[in-house]
């Protein structure tokens, strides 16, 4: 289309400043607009054109810089520079006919309803203007910016994790608590804490370099309200280890609570406030590494990546290289991409898909059916499928690129995964199990308590009757001394009525009393009693849990040690969780193989001997469970921990004994099974979920 004759004028206000060499090693400038607070990069052809503006027409403009510079650009560079200008405001409204014609060459508005698909997962809301909030707190925490403060944080960083390593059944034991409704509330406490500290981080370090910060407010991150803080004058600073700091400020903010807190949870004793320093410093943890160091999100990994990389819009450079990619393999006439660029393309789309997909999930579980259904549908569509039609789109009317034999190695292709997401090729059912002794007993704690103190280790021969663990209660205690004090009030009572003159009714209902205090007291000495474990026939010890010793503190319900019998060799049984979906398709007397964890060239052998005709509500080793960091997924209920659905509990026989077994093995079992299709298995499950979520 043609030029306008003559060109618009610039906005008064706008700055251009050098920004240094380029990764390439060309000079580089940076375009800034003050209303919006934003800044662009442009090359020395942008440059010379924008230097040589006032020359008003496009014929005398490219006549100028083409004396300026050797490689002069030519009208469709102007072109491309002119509705740039125009699409982010950065033209002056006086000229009419020259707005009106670059009106014309211009790309169509985006309506409000596509803007509001593409941004309602993240909105942001301004609210004040800090700049003077972080003028005054930045010359206050200079010390923060010292080698010396960060070379303690590192140091207290390794010893802190290697703490947590050697002490990894407590960390386990603590991890429960995050699925309750106080370790719930910790979390969204913790997450607004740390986001909150990460912005002022920012703020600090941008103020520290002489930049104004002109923005804070909250952002609705997937509906989740957090704080952000405006800091685009940080490509004011041409010096990228400047632009680095104030870039990795907020990252390292969440670190320095991250130790803070993890040093916390190892020294305070046992209890809520230990319970809240874990939550703070897991939640820290995985905000700085695997949200905020993510480089395929547009958090602060993005943005270091291409800073370290001097890449500018890093991310639409590898869509472009892999969209290249791609279409070469469909055998269409295209450049050769980079390929490290058309890698992380290609990751950064299948980590958005993964990504879209959980947030569709979410929520579908979030909202209502009238409401969530038309929001998944909407996630997948715009930002999922709308993409491959696009793309589609534009590829289809170049399909006569494509040779006949490429056409048919796609053909064979798409038939070859077409057959084996339909055709039943898999005859296996794999589920986690553990291998134990079939006549084992479990010794469990009946009552928070701490350890007084143990009398047995691993692989000890017992007695019956004799004891394996001692546990004391201060509760208990001080529930025995009242009982006792309550007993002792109650007989006075009824010796002074027996003295006296009291009547039969009197003194039966003194007795009645008396006797109902003494059954409180024999309560409480029975579960004092049970405070001492004991063994109930002569025995071996097995997996005594490591975290019991003196003076730790031991939750309810918590499995502390296993029983065997003594003298023969006990006989061994493997129990596996087999999701619903395949219980059916298991029959008594199938051959199984058992893995364990950490030994994949040790196999026992064995046979199915029962299968659960219910869904199993607890699991009987709880290495198994996610809240020991097993596969199973399981919440922490009032009655302990219980499956995040439905598992049903599978008995095998074992022919093939495990001869190196000293405690309880988890691994994964494979059992012989009638043909089925995994994919179409899940795709049934999924089906059957989407209906019982939409008859809800």
């Amino acid at each position: 289309m043609p030029l306008p004759p003559h060109l618009p004028p610039l906005r008064d206000d706008i700055e251009i400043f050098a920004s240094g060499a380029s990764s390439s090693g060309a000079p580089a400038w940076r375009l800034y607009d003050p209303v919006r607070n934003r800044f662009f990069q442009i090359g020395e052809a942008e440059f010379q054109m924008l230097a040589h503006w006032q020359l008003a027409t496009p014929a005398a403009l490219l006549d100028a810089v083409a004396r300026a510079m050797p490689l002069a650009p030519d009208e469709s560079n102007l072109e491309a520079l002119l509705l740039f200008l125009h699409g982010h405001q950065l033209l002056a409204r006086r000229d009419r006919s020259a707005t009106a014609a670059l009106g014309a060459l211009a790309p169509k508005p985006q309506r409000w309803y596509a803007w509001l698909l593409h941004n309602y997962l993240f909105v942001r809301i301004p609210l004040a203007n800090p700049d003077r909030l972080y003028a005054w707190l930045a010359p206050r925490l200079t010390w923060l910016f010292r080698p010396g403060f960060w070379l303690l944080v590192a140091l207290l960083g390794v010893t802190g994790a290697a703490q947590v390593m050697a002490q990894s059944a407590r960390f386990g034991a603590t991890f429960s608590y995050a699925f309750s409704l106080e370790g719930a509330l910790w979390i969204a406490l913790s997450l607004a804490l740390l986001k909150s500290c990460h912005e002022i981080g920012h703020g600090v370090a941008a103020k520290r370099h002489g930049l104004r910060v002109t923005r804070t407010g909250v952002a609705l991150l997937v509906l989740w309200p957090v704080l952000y803080t405006d800091v685009n004058d940080i490509w004011k600073l041409s010096d990228w280890r400047a632009r680095f700091q104030v870039s990795v400020a907020g990252i390292a903010t969440e670190l320095v609570f991250a130790v803070a807190a993890t040093w916390g949870w190892l020294l305070l004793p046992e209890g809520p406030l230990q319970s809240a320093m874990f939550i703070i410093a897991g939640t820290a943890w995985v905000l700085s590494l695997a949200i905020n160091l993510n480089p395929f999100m547009r958090f602060d990994g993005y943005y270091l990546l291409s800073d370290l990389l001097d890449y500018p819009n890093l991310q639409e450079a590898s869509f472009a290289a892999a969209r290249s990619l791609v279409r070469r393999c469909l055998g269409l006439r295209e450049p050769a991409p980079g390929r490290a660029l058309a890698a992380y393309g290609l990751a950064t789309w299948v980590y958005r898909v993964v990504l879209f997909l959980g947030i569709a999930y979410f929520v579908l579980l979030s909202f209502p059916p009238l409401l969530g259904v038309p929001l998944a549908v909407i996630e997948i569509g715009w930002f999922i499928a709308r993409p491959v039609l696009a793309e589609l789109a534009l590829l289809w009317p170049r399909r006569g690129e494509v040779t006949r034999a490429r056409r048919g190695a796609i053909g064979a292709a798409a038939a070859l995964v077409a057959l084996l997401a339909v055709l039943p090729w898999s005859s296996r059912v794999s589920a986690p199990a553990y291998l134990a002794w079939a006549a084992r007993e479990s010794v469990f704690v009946a009552a928070s308590a701490r350890v007084k103190a143990v009398h047995a280790r691993n692989g000890d021969v017992l007695k019956a009757g004799q004891v394996v663990l001692e546990l004391e209660s201060p509760e208990l205690d001080s529930r025995l001394a009242l009982a006792q004090a309550r007993v002792r009030e109650a007989q006075a009572r009824l010796d002074k009525a027996a003295s006296g003159a009291a009547s039969f009714d009197q003194s039966d209902v003194l007795q009645q009393t008396l006797a109902e205090r003494m059954v409180e007291r024999d309560s409480v000495l029975a579960d004092m009693e049970r405070l001492t474990v004991r063994a109930s026939r002569s025995c071996v010890v097995r997996d005594l849990a490591s975290h019991v010793v003196a003076g730790r503190r031991i939750r309810a319900g918590g499995k502390v040690a296993t029983l065997l019998p003594a003298g023969a060799a006990a006989p061994q049984q493997i129990t596996a969780y087999v999701r619903e979906d395949d219980v059916q398709r298991l029959a008594p007397g199938a051959a199984v193989r058992f893995y364990p964890d950490g030994d994949p060239l040790t196999v026992v052998r064995g046979r199915v001997r029962t299968v659960g005709v219910g869904a199993s509500a607890g699991v009987g080793e709880r290495a198994l469970t996610s809240l020991s960091g097993g596969p199973l997924p399981a919440l922490q209920t009032a009655h302990g921990e219980r499956l995040h659905g439905a598992f049903y509990a599978v008995d095998v026989d074992v022919e093939t004994p495990m001869t190196t077994m000293r405690s309880t093995v988890t691994g994964t079992i494979q059992i012989t099974s009638s043909s089925h299709n995994p994919v179409m298995d899940r795709m049934r499950a999924a089906m059957a979920a989407l209906n019982r979520y939409l008859a809800f």
